[in-house]
């Protein structure tokens, strides 16, 4: 069952959307074309949601404009963040392997456009468009060593170094600005932190002349070398 409200179906919008996905970017304009004929618009409110745990998985989502984030729910009520969905990434595609119930929350953090793409029309075109199956297990392959890293992570007792592996991570293990991917309240529940100790062990990173926090979600690490020696090996 899809919670955003039904757009419009447009090519034109439908084609900004493919392209923007690197799973599609192998492709020729045509083909480009042939997935954007089967894709449809869907729109969420902030705070609305995609998809909720139980319900059956028959979709490809596609993030256009916004942001979704991903979350179980604990016995307890409390959130364990799994991801967040920025513009070009996507989620639903283990609908194209069984008939999979959500076990995760989704929902818009902002206002949000989304791609859809049904589980048959996508089963077909991977079969007409060798290419694009080989960008689906790519992207994959990159999910799994994504996940793996968060687990390693969440397997950490102490804070500090878990928060230190994440941004060393994010960094690129270079000094300079980023800007974070999520805000600080999912970042915390991502690591598996409560907000104010996420705070806490920032301010202690820029005590310790690790970094800076430049206003909501930037972060300048200012020494790689400290930053690593805090990270887990």
């Amino acid at each position: 069952m899809e919670h955003g409200h039904q757009h419009e179906h447009s090519i034109e919008r439908e084609r900004e959307c493919v392209t923007g996905v690197p799973i599609f970017q192998q492709l020729t304009d045509d083909q480009i074309t042939s997935v954007a004929k089967v894709t449809r618009p869907i729109h969420a409110d902030k705070g609305g949601a995609v998809f909720s745990a139980g319900e059956v998985s028959q979709t490809l989502y596609i993030v256009n404009q916004g942001q979704v984030r991903l979350y179980h729910l604990a016995d307890d009520g409390h959130e364990q963040v799994l991801r967040v969905l920025n513009p070009g990434d996507f989620v639903g595609e283990i609908a194209l392997f069984t008939d999979e119930i959500h076990g995760s929350y989704a929902e818009a953090t902002t206002t949000t456009e989304l791609c859809t793409i049904s589980r048959a029309s996508l089963t077909a075109l991977i079969k007409s468009l060798p290419p694009l199956a080989l960008s689906l297990l790519g992207a994959l392959a990159v999910r799994l060593k994504t996940a793996e890293k968060q687990a390693t992570l969440l397997a950490i007792p102490d804070a500090l170094p878990r928060l230190a592996g994440y941004l060393q991570e994010l960094s690129g293990h270079r000094t300079g600005t980023f800007e974070l991917p999520m805000s600080k309240q999912d970042l915390a529940a991502y690591l598996g932190m409560t907000p104010e100790s996420l705070s806490r062990k920032l301010k202690q990173l820029s005590t310790k002349g690790v970094l800076e926090t430049v206003g909501r979600r930037q972060v300048k690490v200012i020494n790689v070398a400290k930053l690593a020696e805090l990270a887990p090996e």
